[in-house]
């Protein structure tokens, strides 16, 4: 896809994997039972009810961690669980700050995230994001979660911008297309320094 760069007012960025370094994985691999282990975190992660109530705003840290260790088949105490949980974002990445004060005086900045009750303060108020990024849009605040087309045509309707105006940057190829179809310009993060190191491969930052 090729950038009309001189269209976009808007960047919105995806927060987890783009802004924020994540701390390993969002349970243990080792809390899975013997028989499970070879499947790895991802699958039980990213197929789970529990994980999409949670991050949809439907229930409660507790019922989150109690149902996604029953689905699981987890060895652990919903205790444990949720205090490894929290720690799953670890820290903004290296040169964040700087990247969003400089974007800040050429473009309007807002966020998309699947997140929740327990990481959304970390986020904007612990890492400090709020006062980085005026528009913060989480999953478990309007109800739907990426990729669905619903949570981009909330955030579109909210920040009252042409979708073509908007650059997106996210990690996962299913959001990424999403927005694409909705007429958003869409670029796939990938590396290991986040959407610094595509912000400055697309010539988006001065100097």
């Amino acid at each position: 896809m090729s950038l009309k760069i001189d269209k976009i007012s808007t960047l919105l960025f995806d927060l987890g994997g783009v802004l924020i370094q994540l701390h390993g994985t969002p349970f243990k691999e080792e809390w899975l039972p013997g028989e499970k282990v070879s499947q790895g975190v991802w699958p039980f992660w990213l197929q789970s009810p529990s994980v999409r109530a949670f991050e949809q705003g439907q229930i409660d840290s507790k019922a989150f961690a109690e149902q996604f260790i029953e689905e699981a088949g987890l060895i652990v105490v919903a205790e444990a669980f949720l205090e490894h949980f929290m720690h799953w974002p670890a820290r903004l990445f290296e040169g964040v700050p700087e990247m969003l004060k400089d974007l800040a005086q050429h473009y309007r900045l807002a966020a998309l995230s699947n997140s929740n009750a327990l990481h959304w303060p970390m986020l904007m108020q612990d890492m400090q994001l709020q006062s980085m990024i005026p528009d913060c849009f989480s999953s478990h605040q309007i109800g739907v979660m990426k990729p669905d087309r619903r949570a981009f045509e909330q955030l579109i309707d909210k920040l009252c911008v042409m979708p073509e105006e908007i650059l997106f940057l996210d990690d996962y190829q299913m959001n990424i297309d999403t927005a694409r179809e909705l007429g958003m310009q869409a670029v796939k993060v990938t590396g290991t320094a986040g959407g610094v190191e595509t912000i400055k491969m697309l010539g988006l930052l001065e100097g």
